[in-house]
């Protein structure tokens, strides 16, 4: 009887982790996707990844914008609304196998990417100072 107590227990802890299914705050009323490693993002929406909330927002007139948040809901990137996107062209966040938070759009022909680090992160532009762009996302971009 005390091993399937155990087993029971040890079953219940590793499903309540924070990434499970579950909301995050059952105070919070927003709904959104959880997302892994290796995922494109192309809607809009709110996604969750580890520590840190994906906000994509669509305008009426078609235009994108994002944003990144930890935890506690603080601004750790948005996109410049002066700079949106459009959703009629082609763009994705893909979050690869390190979980580094990449962001391309056809609009300005760029590839940025977002490095977590500690409870921040750090957010590259420049395209001589980009890590190399992972596999999967040269061949959507090439696509």
């Amino acid at each position: 009887m005390g091993k399937i107590t155990l087993i029971i227990a040890l079953f219940l802890l590793i499903s309540c982790d924070k990434n499970s299914n579950f909301a995050r705050d059952n105070n919070d009323k927003k709904s959104g996707v959880y997302v892994k490693k290796n995922t494109f993002i192309n809607s809009p929406g709110l996604y969750y990844f580890k520590d840190i909330d994906i906000l994509v927002k669509e305008f009426k007139e078609g235009t994108i914008v994002y944003g990144l948040f930890d935890l506690h809901s603080k601004l750790l990137y948005q996109r410049d609304i002066n700079n949106s996107i459009s959703n009629h062209m082609k763009w994705t966040i893909y979050i690869d196998d390190k979980g580094e938070i990449w962001f391309y759009n056809a609009d300005y022909q760029e590839t940025n990417v977002f490095i977590v680090d500690g409870k921040k992160g750090i957010f590259i532009k420049d395209s001589n100072k980009l890590p190399p762009i992972p596999v999967e996302l040269s061949k959507f971009i090439k696509n």
